[in-house]
Formats: structure tokens, C-alpha cells, sequence
């Protein structure tokens, strides 16, 4: 006997009745979607010129007032002597050596080099709604390239908050079969030609849950980062220096002061005691006053002595958890035991590994030795004690063999033997005079920075996410079972817990990739402007121990004259 269990609907999840009031945004935009404002800035100090300005009319009349030049953006040139840019793009608001490079959302890429984005002084109605999920999963499917941002029913099914939350507070979590960059939409690499190619892939497993407090995703500590410069402290002391006035002797001198008569010559033709020489030895290397006065303080009392100095290397932290949720329940008839099964194995998927039990191994690297052990080990292991011994014998007439010819012993052989032995000999003491053959340098394989992590994030709306991360490495994961006992005696949810981090830190122009659809900076150096990473960082011995860099003085010229 069999029996029919209720089904979850996906389409109008309990709790979900959440419908876009368009007519509240309405008035708030016009034909051409250009948002107006309710409440126009009055002339006078947020105007940007002075109390005459007619900033009131501009915005009235939807004039434009920002992001509405074209400035070019800096051209490089690759090997073959193309030139590279990005184009035209508008100036920052708030920077006046950079420009913006707005790259759209993950379906729909804008900038770069395909030219400016239409919404610098626009919103697309379409962000401002709550998707459903038969819209996330229609849209992010209808992309024929995109294989790797793509949605399913199942991926709501069981999530616990799936239509008590807006679907714009999403979180997805997916993981690659590759290391992957921001961008999964369209990644692309550089084949052995130094030549861009895209290199899409499908994610092999996903999970969604939801941002806020209940969930257990707060937005603050998902979003959160931390960056900065290594620096340390360095300090001005007195140094101690000896004399070295037993090395500037050379070899001579040294050969002299090791020597006990040809130190005593030396002695005596100084007039120099045996006394005095021996004292002078005793003390050597000893400071009086230091040993004398421990506690005596070298130099002025009153000073400041302490620099901070940078240290190679930027910092950046990013470290989060997420926390996902999924309740026991039935989807079209489905077993709702097996249902939750199916979702363990999921996870298992996301965030671990099979492996088979490893014991170790053994390595062996060469010494440099030349003798081989004597005699056949084998005819101990037998037993056979007399067949050793002989063995030992027969390598032994091995040896003479390769060092006099072989056969009868005659005086031409040992001659030639002779010669072979004194060759080598000399050969080897010629060799470390002059130090040859020299053995090639080990050096340990250079870093690439390519990413390292399979795992990315896609935090906020689908459609039109928050911010986008990839390179994530997946470093610890949870997983509780908690509730009363459901259907089949099974527990009624499970909660997942992943701890992430990024695969190497990120430096600026990363950060801005994350927030700007994974497809790089935001901003960009116009041609022939400044670059604002060209600054001047000075050592803590005023640069006395830097090879002078002339560049940077060309740009701190373009920043001083703006």
C-alpha cells in the first residue's frame, strides 16, 4: 500500500506571495527608464559650481550631469606591435586621475572593450525587481554560451528559506572541476601563443541559501575584507665594528700571527715584548667600557630613533562562513527520505573528495659515490657463505680488469693502469682548483598567481548579483542533522556549514574585479595620465640603498599639476 505524500510547489512557495508594486516606481521614472528625483538638489553647496548654477533646472529637465564624457583610456601595445585599450570611457566622480569602466552584470557584459555602458545614467527595471525562480532559471538558461552560471528547480527544493526570503538575498555556493576565476560566465585564458580563448566549464555541483540574520548569512560578514601594507619598524643604534686589523695583513700576515716564531720575529723587530704580545691576544676583540659599564647608554638620550619602512607585499584577508539549511519534504511524489540523501551526496560533492588509503613511499636521490658494494648479498641471504666470498673475489677481478686490460699482467698494462690512476688523481685536485665542471642551480619552480581554488560565489540577486568570487578555497565544512524525526524516522533538517577563503590574496584592481561582474577594474588610467600606483616608497636609509627610478618623478609631476 502505497502513499501519497503532499508536494512542495515551486511556483508559489508558502510564504512567498511577495509581488513588485509597479506603481509605486512608476513615478519615479520616465519613458526613456531614467530615474527623476522626487526631491532635485537645490543650487548652492551641492551644485558643484557657485549659487547661480542651474543645477535645479538640470535636474528637472533630466539633463545629465555626470559620467557623460569620453576621455581615452591608456593603449598598450602586445608583442606583435597591436595596441590594446579599452576604449572611451567617462570620468570618476570622485577621482580625477581615473576613469570608470562599468562592466555590466554577469549575462549582460558591457564596457570594456565593447564600448561604454548605456546605464551610467540609467537603472534597468529589470534589477529592480525580485526574481522568481522560474525566471532565474529560464534567463541564466537561455544564454547558449553559459554553461557555467546556470540554475535548476532542484536547487530551491529543499532550502529552507526558498519563498520565505526574496530571492535577490541568494547565495550561491558552486564548485569546478578547474580552479576558477570571477568571471564563470565567460572565462577565457591564454593558450601557449599568447592568444585569449575561452575556456568555459559546468560546475559540478551547487547549493543556494539566503542572506540575512535567521538564515545565518549575515551581508556584513559575507561582504567583509580587510587590505593593507606590510610595514615594520626599524630602528637607529650604535654599531660595534672591530678593526679587522689582523686581515689586512692578506695571507702573509695571517700566515705570520698563526706562526709562534715567525710572531715572535715580527714581535721583536717592533719591540714588542713576549708581555705585551700576550696581553694583546688575550684582550682581543674585547671592549672594555661595555663590559665595564653594562647599563651605559651609546649617544643622546632625548631622541627619536624609531622609522616605520614597507616591507614587500600587500595584505588581504577575506574569510567567511555560509550556512545552509534544508528541510525534510516532498517534491512531485519523491520519497522525501531519498530526497534528502540525494541532498547530502550533493554537498559531499561540493565540498569533499573520495580518496583511497595512502601508505607512502620511498624516494632515493644520489651521493655521489662511486664504489659499489663488494660480493653477492643474495648468497647471505641463502646461506651459502663460500659463494659470498667468491663473489667478492670475482668483483675484486672486475676492478683490475677495468683499471689494467684485462689478461695476462704485463709491464705495458700497469704503465697504462698507472697513468688512468694518476690522471684521475690529478684531474680531481685540478678541477677544485678551478672549481670545474660547475653542477646547474636547482632553482625552486616560480609562482604563476593563477587561481588555485575550485569553489565561487555569486552573493545577492542571480540576475544581478552584489558581488561575484571565485578562486575560493574550500577549507572546513559541518554538517548537522537537527529537528524531530520526520517521515521514514529520518531527521526533519540538516544544516551545512563552509568555511571559504580566498586562494591567494587579492590587490586592487581583484577587488574592484569582484564587485564589477568578475570581468576586471573599475578603474582605468586614461591615456597619457597618471598611474596611480607609481608612488614613491622611501627605506629607512633614505633610499641610499634603492636604484633610482626616474618614471616616478614623471608621475608625481602629473599629480602635482593634476
Amino acid at each position: 500500500m502505497s502513499i501519497s505524500l503532499p508536494s512542495f510547489d515551486l511556483e508559489n512557495p508558502e510564504g512567498a506571495n511577495q509581488e513588485f508594486l509597479d506603481g509605486i516606481l512608476e513615478p519615479l521614472r520616465d519613458k526613456t527608464n531614467e530615474l527623476k528625483s522626487e526631491n532635485p538638489p537645490q543650487g548652492g553647496e551641492n551644485s558643484g559650481k557657485d549659487n547661480n548654477n542651474t543645477q535645479e533646472n538640470i535636474a528637472t529637465t533630466n539633463q545629465e550631469v555626470y559620467y557623460t564624457d569620453n576621455v581615452q583610456a591608456i593603449k598598450y601595445k602586445d608583442k606583435d606591435g597591436k595596441e590594446i585599450s579599452v576604449g572611451q570611457k567617462p570620468s570618476s566622480v570622485f577621482n580625477r586621475h581615473a576613469l570608470v569602466d562599468f562592466r555590466g552584470n554577469p549575462l549582460n557584459a558591457e564596457g570594456g572593450v565593447c564600448g561604454k555602458s548605456q546605464f551610467y545614467n540609467k537603472i534597468n527595471p529589470d534589477t529592480l525587481q525580485n526574481p522568481t525562480a522560474s525566471k532565474i532559471i529560464d534567463i541564466t538558461s537561455s544564454h547558449a554560451n553559459n554553461i557555467g552560471y546556470r540554475y535548476d528547480y532542484a536547487d530551491f527544493a529543499l532550502a529552507k528559506y526558498f519563498g520565505k526570503i526574496p530571492n535577490n538575498m541568494m547565495i550561491t555556493l558552486r564548485r569546478f572541476a578547474f580552479p576558477t576565476p570571477d568571471d564563470i560566465v565567460s572565462p577565457n585564458s591564454v593558450d601557449k601563443n599568447g592568444k585569449t580563448i575561452d575556456v568555459p566549464q559546468p560546475d559540478i555541483a551547487r547549493a543556494i541559501t539566503f542572506l540575512g540574520e535567521q538564515p545565518g548569512n549575515n551581508l556584513a560578514d559575507i561582504l567583509k575584507f580587510s587590505h593593507g601594507f606590510n610595514w615594520k619598524e626599524a630602528e637607529a643604534q650604535v654599531q660595534t665594528l672591530q678593526s679587522q686589523r689582523a686581515g689586512r695583513g692578506g695571507i702573509v700576515g695571517s700566515t705570520i700571527n698563526s706562526n709562534t716564531f715567525l710572531r715572535a720575529a715580527a714581535n721583536a723587530s717592533q719591540g714588542k715584548s713576549a708581555y705585551d704580545d700576550a696581553v694583546s691576544r688575550a684582550n682581543a676583540g674585547f671592549d672594555a667600557f661595555s663590559n665595564t659599564y653594562p647599563n651605559h647608554v651609546f649617544g643622546p638620550l632625548n631622541v627619536i630613533k624609531q622609522v616605520l619602512v614597507r616591507e614587500q607585499g600587500l595584505t588581504f584577508s577575506q574569510e567567511f562562513t555560509l550556512k545552509f539549511e534544508y528541510n525534510l519534504r516532498s517534491l512531485e511524489g519523491a520519497n522525501p527520505k531519498i530526497l534528502m540523501l540525494d541532498q547530502l551526496a550533493n554537498i559531499l560533492t561540493l565540498t569533499y573528495n573520495n580518496a583511497p588509503f595512502w601508505g607512502g613511499d620511498v624516494r632515493y636521490i644520489g651521493d655521489g659515490s662511486v664504489a659499489k658494494p663488494l660480493g653477492d648479498i643474495q648468497k647471505i641471504r641463502e646461506g651459502d657463505y663460500g659463494g659470498f666470498l667468491s663473489s667478492v673475489v670475482g668483483d675484486l677481478s672486475k676492478a683490475s680488469d677495468g683499471l689494467f686490460g684485462g689478461g695476462d699482467l704485463t709491464l705495458d698494462k700497469i704503465i697504462a693502469g698507472g697513468k688512468k690512476f694518476a690522471n684521475n688523481l690529478i684531474g680531481g685536485d685540478l678541477m677544485k682548483l678551478f672549481n670545474s665542471p660547475q653542477g646547474g642551480q636547482a632553482a625552486a619552480s616560480l609562482l604563476t598567481g593563477d587561481p588555485t581554488g575550485q569553489w565561487h560565489l555569486t552573493v545577492g540577486n542571480p540576475l544581478n548579483p552584489i558581488m561575484v568570487l571565485g578562486n575560493l578555497a574550500c577549507t572546513n565544512t559541518e554538517i548537522n542533522f537537527e529537528g524531530p524525526m520526520g517521515l521514514q524516522d529520518f531527521p526533519e533538517k540538516m544544516v551545512v556549514t563552509i568555511s571559504l577563503k580566498p586562494g591567494r590574496p587579492r590587490d586592487k584592481a581583484d577587488i574592484e574585479s569582484m564587485f564589477n561582474s568578475g570581468r576586471g577594474r573599475f578603474y582605468v588610467q586614461p591615456d597619457g595620465g597618471t598611474d596611480l600606483d607609481q608612488v614613491k616608497d622611501v627605506s629607512a636609509n633614505g633610499n641610499k640603498d634603492v636604484k633610482p627610478n626616474d618614471k616616478y618623478s614623471n608621475e608625481f609631476k602629473k599629480i602635482a599639476l593634476g
